[in-house]
């Protein structure tokens, strides 16, 4: 009876709404204004108006509002990749880098005269295809799944930093890919080391196959909303399920996923090569951008904790620093 009772109360909590919150207008208000922007700037759909609307989240009730001030990174993160639309290509014309990386893999990575994307993709296999297939299609769901858990079992430390490790990582991954905008293995393919052509839409490539065996139209769909076909550098595809691995082993809450986290990022390894998407030397720049993020994360928080300890009451009141330390 008592579960029964708490069971109720917690989902009562998210249902109902709050009657003695305080409200603002603001978060409603941005979230609008989101919505009215990109109609003028043309393109609205469905999706951004969802966005938009997740402003009134703030309104309804205390769960609530927490859901969307410890997840507002990742919207952020959508909003910035969609924004690149409207900018992408005048900021790459002109210099982006085709021969290089495709000369510089086969030089390092070589197999037989052949870069290892070559190689796979004349040693290519039905159950490879829908493994890697299958690992492309969830790993942003595999990083927002630990996030979830965390958040419901309270965790809102690492939710938080998992939350802007991922919106590091996509800013400096966007960042790169106009500071250092290089073809992929499977525009090599298909249209040579020549020039760059300008326009064009990204490729599923490999991850078609999984479709044709499946009979679906999934990565068609997901590949037709992206602009970022000269993305190559880094591979932000592995970055995702590195610091997904490494939340998996900081939290004790998921200690039961550490082994599906590890080999998980494995698999993505793999597939971004085997898939035709990245050069085996951007999965190694995947690998180090996450490094980088969680590197810089953990040196804010350092920086954050010693000017607390100096100045316990710059937090809020002492008893708040006095449980913000005991929990670090």
């Amino acid at each position: 009876m008592l579960a029964s009772s708490l069971a109720r109360a917690q989902v009562a909590a998210w249902v109902l709404p709050s009657r003695g919150m305080r409200r603002r207008a603001w978060p409603v208000l941005l979230g609008l204004g989101y919505i009215a922007a990109i109609a003028l700037l043309g393109g609205l759909r469905a999706d951004h108006v969802l966005i938009g609307l997740l402003g009134l989240l703030d309104l309804y009730n205390e769960k609530t509002r927490s859901f969307l001030r410890h997840f507002f990174p990742f919207i952020l993160t959508g909003i910035a990749f969609d924004s690149m639309r409207y900018f992408y290509w005048q900021g790459i014309a002109g210099r982006v880098h085709v021969a290089e990386p495709y000369l510089n893999e086969r030089a390092w990575f070589g197999i037989g005269g052949q870069t290892p994307n070559e190689w796979l993709a004349a040693h290519q296999n039905a159950v490879l295809d829908l493994l890697c297939g299958l690992a492309y299609l969830v790993y942003v769901g595999e990083y927002l799944l630990f996030a979830f858990v965390l958040f419901f079992r309270r965790r809102f430390d690492m939710v938080d930093l998992m939350a802007r490790a991922f919106l590091l990582v996509n800013l400096l991954g966007f960042a790169t890919y106009f500071l250092y905008p290089a073809a992929p293995p499977w525009y090599v393919n298909a249209f040579g080391l020549g020039p760059a052509r300008m326009h064009i839409q990204p490729f599923a490539a490999g991850a078609n196959r999984f479709d044709q065996i499946l009979g679906t139209h999934l990565f068609d769909q997901m590949y037709g909303r992206g602009v970022d076909v000269y993305g190559a550098y880094p591979s932000l595809h592995v970055s995702y399920p590195l610091i997904a691995a490494w939340a998996c082993f900081r939290a004790g809450e998921l200690r039961w996923a550490r082994p599906l986290a590890a080999g998980f990022f494995l698999l993505m390894c793999f597939s971004a090569v085997y898939l035709q998407h990245h050069y085996v030397t951007d999965v190694a720049l995947g690998v180090l951008y996450a490094v980088v993020t969680l590197a810089l994360l953990a040196c804010i928080q350092r920086s954050a904790a010693r000017a607390s300890s100096i100045q316990p009451g710059a937090s809020g009141s002492d008893e708040r620093w006095a449980r913000e330390r005991a929990r670090s």
